[in-house]
């Protein structure tokens, strides 16, 4: 997936530093709503077998969402690819280093992936908006799946260009093909190409709105105005804690008329 030059200079620091890593993994698992519903969606999943899962995870980008699975190393096995042949290795590098051994990174692109009825379970995490050929893509990962698995996507909204509630939900900011999915349109792509079972629902309502400003939007505007903020960060993360986890609460147990983002099970 292409990546912005910031985000490129921010990998880099976090491959030089582990520890750097650990930690940004850390509060992101904790503190941002995309992560906190896509780990409860991954529970939830794995609660219903007993056996290793294996997990397919296309276009995982930073790497961050694969370390939800390492402390579950007996449950899991996880195969990652990116086009990005650097993140693919800075990913390799850091859990080779961390001794996770169950998950495994490399180069390969989701519209030519040609692998059948290998996993339980497959991933598409902000991923569909930077494909043109989304309905092959989405066709590779039903393919992809075993009998029964599930594909769980997490994906920009058909409103994720309100003004009132505009946000950027992925760490890729350059060519994106398309903005976001309505539920129909999407549930009636998935059932085209052969999934039985289409579940969907909107996230990112208000209290997730609000989340995001306080963990992501805010944080980067008086960063970008001062760098003394840097100073301050850490007290201003302990003071928005209580509020954050309020809001992903809310946000993830309500249900939403509409949101920012789109949040899909769909099972072979």
């Amino acid at each position: 997936m292409p990546v912005s030059s910031k985000t490129e200079l921010f990998t880099d620091v976090l491959d030089k530093h582990s520890n750097a890593r650990k930690l940004y993994i850390f509060l992101t698992h904790s503190l941002l709503l995309k992560n906190n519903i896509i780990r409860r969606e991954i529970k939830l999943c794995g609660r219903r077998k007993n056996k290793v899962q294996h997990v397919f995870y296309p276009g995982f980008g930073m790497g961050q969402l694969l370390g939800l699975f390492s402390n579950y190393r007996n449950k899991y096995n996880i195969l990652g690819i990116d086009k990005n042949q650097k993140m693919v290795t800075q990913s390799t590098a850091y859990f080779k280093h961390e001794n996770i051994h169950n998950i495994y990174c490399r180069t390969d692109d989701i519209l030519n992936f040609d692998q059948h009825n290998t996993f339980d379970l497959c991933l598409s995490i902000n991923l569909l908006n930077y494909i043109e050929d989304d309905r092959k893509a989405l066709t590779n990962m039903f393919n992809a799946l075993k009998k029964p698995g599930m594909l769980l996507i997490f994906n920009s909204s058909n409103y994720a260009d309100d003004k009132a509630s505009k946000l950027n939900v992925g760490v890729y900011t350059d060519s994106k093909v398309r903005n976001g999915y309505g539920v129909i349109e999407l549930k009636q792509m998935l059932k085209e190409i052969g999934f039985s079972k289409v579940k969907a629902r909107y996230a990112y309502g208000t209290p997730g709105i609000l989340s995001w400003k306080l963990t992501t939007a805010w944080p980067t505007k008086m960063i970008k105005t001062s760098q003394l903020f840097f100073a301050i960060l850490p007290l201003y993360t302990l003071l928005c804690i209580p509020l954050v986890i309020l809001f992903n609460f809310l946000d993830i147990n309500m249900k939403h008329n509409k949101g920012k983002c789109i949040v899909v099970r769909a099972f072979k």
